[in-house]
């Protein structure tokens, strides 16, 4: 069998010093490029016209002269181009790369050959890691009738490519790597089932993301829509929402006092929702519902749909307007108008906003927090 190209040619480049190398047959490109790349200047062959003054002629050819008629003309044509040649039996293309040593008459045959032309074999150089049944002549070589016999034995005992058979195994040990395979299996089988569960939850809890994220859109459609809409009657949505909110405000807040005409004038509505009296014996700003309100609907750091999302009480019939609602009834909880606003934070920082009568974020707004400057 014909081995690496680059490992064959790193070995001939290595143990016989070359620096040029033709190289003649079949795979002569592929075999001159390995060559190459160890370090020798190679070229490929492929007509009868050699050159001359090269370290090593290499042949691929069939094993047997007689399969080729021309084959001792080109040898001999092959021996004005080096005093050393390498011959490497090789099948013709296509057929099983496994190839078997020449016989002992093929070899005779090859020797007569170098012989003619001045050849004789390198009988200490094993050639046998380029193929079964390679060797190499010189025109410098002499060998006893002993040492060549003997190396015609050595090409004709190369050893069989192909993998000894390993031993059958003893029934004990069978059962034993049966259980191990068994084991094995059952682990694998264990995290396969561990694997389907977590993928499992993974897409449950995508489904109930993409659920969220849908109501969160349609959310979003209806303040934009209705609560952010600038034509909106700001005093009508209060009025409808008084009641719901005196409610949510439940016994541990003051309920909601407003005494609101069922036709109030601008000026009676405003006097009564007012209710200055308080802060102005104060010597403060009267906190006043709707200007409060109309602050934390212009502010950035109060998003109705988050704060809708977040406080379900909301939606139970009739949707409230979440602004009042922050105002009125979740400020007081310590509800977030937003996500970019900790109502905590906001109070630890500012201590004195516990005892404002306004939410946190209205507080921030008329201080002119640094937490919201920006």
């Amino acid at each position: 069998m014909f081995m690496d190209h680059a490992v064959s040619a790193a070995r001939l480049v290595n143990e016989l010093m070359l620096v040029s190398v033709l190289v003649a047959g079949e795979g002569a490109e592929a075999f001159s490029a390995a060559l190459a790349e160890a370090g020798a200047a190679a070229e490929a062959l492929s007509m009868a016209d050699p050159g001359s003054g090269y370290d090593l002629a290499v042949l691929l050819g069939a094993p047997d002269p007689d399969a080729a008629p021309d084959m001792h003309a080109f040898v001999q044509s092959l021996s004005a181009a080096s005093e050393r040649l390498l011959l490497v039996p090789l099948p013709p293309p296509g057929e099983d790369p496994t190839l078997a040593p020449p016989s002992l008459p093929e070899l005779t045959r090859w020797f007569e050959i170098f012989a003619e032309l001045g050849y004789q074999p390198v009988v200490d150089f094993d050639a046998s890691f380029v193929a079964a049944g390679a060797f190499l002549v010189d025109r410098g070589a002499t060998a006893a009738e002993s040492e060549l016999a003997a190396f015609a034995d050595r090409l004709q005992s190369v050893p069989s490519q192909a993998p000894a058979a390993s031993p059958p195994l003893p029934e004990p040990a069978l059962r034993a790597e049966l259980d191990s395979l068994h084991e094995r299996l059952a682990e694998h089988e264990a995290r396969a089932l561990a694997l389907s569960e977590e993928v499992a939850r993974h897409e449950a809890a995508l489904h109930a993301a993409e659920l969220r994220n849908a109501g969160w859109d349609g959310l979003r459609d209806w303040v934009n829509a209705a609560v952010r809409d600038p034509a909106r009657d700001t005093e009508a949505a209060l009025r409808h929402d008084l009641p719901v909110l005196a409610l949510l405000r439940g016994s541990d807040f003051p309920p909601i006092d407003f005494s609101l005409p069922s036709q109030p004038t601008p000026k009676g509505w405003l006097r009564r929702l007012f209710k200055p009296a308080a802060a102005e014996k104060a010597g403060g700003a009267a906190p006043l519902v709707l200007e409060e309100t109309a602050q934390v609907r212009a502010s950035t750091y109060f998003d109705p749909a988050w704060y809708i999302a977040s406080t379900p009480e909301l939606c139970g019939g009739a949707c409230i307007d979440p602004v009042f609602h922050y105002v009125l009834v979740g400020a007081a909880r310590g509800a977030d108008p937003g996500p970019w606003f900790d109502t905590a934070a906001y109070r630890a920082s500012h201590p004195e906003s516990a005892s404002s009568s306004l939410s946190p974020l209205a507080h921030a707004i008329r201080a002119g927090a640094p937490e919201i400057a920006a």
